[in-house]
């Protein structure tokens, strides 16, 4: 027994140059036969058949009705798309497991977890190590200040953390691919299995790449820390030295004022022996020419003080004009390491050979990608095809298809990988060779530093040992000369100039020394045991 379907259509084929009819039967075997009847084409009518005719409104067609059918066959999808990214975690997982072994180290709790905070670069435990052995609180408060508000190493700490999360953008899988198709107006819809269908796709690349450039970025990343290291030793350097410089200054200010007030000492003497006979007009007036001298040097020294406290206070990111806090005696500070220890210790502790040494590590890294980047990657992927709903299916008992799919991505073109990897081997050389600039520009330095430091030292030992107490001498000598009439005036001032010099150079010694060790602390990265010494002296 056989169901007959048969519609007419009155509709002109444009293939046909006439009506068309197509007459359908189906068996209770589920075969189909579809052909053309010209008997019936020219008659012009709608035979009876048991199926219902298909509306004239064409719009019919694109009507988007959900049945019960359609909502577990969008369900399979999302369980498709949910299965797809579970495999994606997994993969992930497993290729930044197999590259453990060559990951750089970052900073961990107590917990074992990757600390997410910046732990405070080299020279900020260094400074607080020194502060145990100087006495300038002052200077130490001032140098927490700086690393805390310092608008430049604020801006370093943020480019190191966006540099940090560069390691997790580069050691993901790229985004799946997901397609969606729906043929809203087949040209034979009859004879199509269904409309809808969705495929997804996710490329993997060769085991290992993506932990192997995460390792890279993470080698740069502590690069760039290295550079924050050496630029806030060279901030606090400069700092220091700054802060050294205002002291120098304002302690000159002190001399010179206690200067001053000798020199109306020594006016009152002058204008007692005037009185008795025993001066000569000429004195006073070299006495006061003397004072006026002397306070013309003191605004000199005050205007020096407004730009090396603006200098100051730039490295604190406070006006210019703030007030700067120092100390009434600076004290020298005593290296316990030999030259040549010094000159190891730069070698093993300076942060600059940290980042050459983290940008190795990162071309390695990066030959180590170009190497995988040069083979094969893989894409899997699912398709499934809806069946067609439509109430003219041919298919009516046909079910959803699932298509699996997979794709090989051949690297055949050696051209970019060659490339990369010789790129890679000039970066190489360059780096050495820059290892090797960077030693014998730390080694000049250090020389440099030693030097001011030794230099300072003999000074200082000259001073306090020769010249200021024979000039203090001489002063009292002559000044009781000066009383009893057997000295000149010009003898007596004399000798009290060459006292204020003596002074100012003591101080200055004082300060070159303390800036010389200040370089020294800086082109280690660490703080040497320094032993602190009174600089008052003799003379103080």
């Amino acid at each position: 027994m056989s169901i007959k379907y048969q519609v007419v259509s009155s509709e002109k084929s444009p293939l046909l140059g006439g009506d068309r009819r197509w007459s359908v039967q189906r068996n209770r075997q589920g075969w189909v036969d579809g052909a053309l009847s010209d008997g019936t084409a020219r008659s012009g009518r709608l035979t009876p058949a048991e199926h219902t005719p298909r509306s004239p409104n064409r719009a019919s067609r694109f009507r988007f009705r959900i049945s019960p059918l359609k909502r577990g066959f969008f369900m399979a999808v999302l369980i498709l798309v949910a299965i797809l990214m579970g495999a994606f975690t997994t993969t992930v997982y497993a290729q930044g497991t197999e590259s453990s072994t060559n990951s750089v180290n970052t900073p961990q709790t107590e917990s074992g977890t990757t600390d997410s905070v910046i732990s405070p670069p080299r020279g900020v435990g260094t400074r607080k190590a020194l502060a145990g052995e100087t006495a300038y609180p002052q200077l130490e408060n001032y140098i927490q200040i700086a690393i805390e508000e310092n608008p430049e190493l604020r801006s370093l700490h943020h480019l190191y953390e966006a540099e940090k999360e560069r390691a997790r953008e580069v050691g993901v899988l790229p985004d799946p691919e997901l397609n969606i198709m729906y043929d809203f107006n087949p040209m034979m819809s009859e004879s199509q299995l269904g409309r809808f269908s969705v495929s997804a796709m996710q490329m993997f690349p060769w085991f290992g790449s993506l932990g192997t450039m995460r390792d890279a970025q993470r080698a740069m990343a502590e690069a760039d820390r290295a550079q924050i290291d050496v630029r806030q030793l060279e901030i606090l350097r400069d700092l220091q030295i700054a802060w050294f410089e205002i002291a120098d200054v304002e302690q000159q200010i002190r001399i010179v004022n206690d200067q001053i007030e000798l020199v109306r000492e020594l006016e009152t003497l002058v204008e007692i022996r005037y009185e008795t006979g025993g001066a000569a007009q000429a004195d006073i007036l070299r006495i006061q020419m003397e004072e006026a001298r002397l306070q013309n040097r003191i605004e000199n020294l005050e205007d020096q003080l407004i730009p090396l406290k603006a200098g100051f206070n730039e490295f604190l990111n406070r006006p210019a004009d703030s007030d700067v806090e120092t100390t009434e005696q600076t004290e020298t500070q005593e290296v316990l390491y030999s030259d040549d220890q010094i000159h190891r210790m730069v070698r093993a502790e300076n942060p600059r050979f940290d980042g050459i040494e983290s940008r190795s590590n990162a071309l390695d890294q990066q030959q180590r990608v170009a190497q995988l980047s040069g083979r094969p990657s893989f894409g899997l992927g699912l398709e499934v095809m809806g069946r067609d709903f439509g109430p003219m299916s041919m298919f009516p008992d046909a079910r959803e298809s699932f298509i699996g799919m997979a794709t090989v991505r051949l690297p055949i073109f050696r051209s970019r990988t060659n490339s990369q990897q010789q790129q890679i081997t000039s970066r190489k050389r360059a780096l050495d060779s820059e290892l090797l600039q960077t030693e014998n520009r730390l080694s000049s330095e250090v020389e440099s530093a030693l030097e001011e430091l030794r230099k300072s030292e003999r000074n200082l030992r000259l001073l306090d040992e020769e010249l200021v107490p024979r000039a203090q001498q001489a002063l009292d000598i002559l000044t009781d000369e000066y009383t009893v009439g057997r000295a000149r005036f010009d003898e007596l001032l004399q000798i009290q100039r060459e006292l204020l010099d003596f002074e100012i150079e003591r101080i200055e010694a004082v300060v070159g020394q303390n800036k010389a060790v200040v370089r020294i602390i800086s082109l280690i990265g660490n703080s040497p045991p320094l032993k602190g010494e009174s600089a008052t002296g003799a003379g103080g």
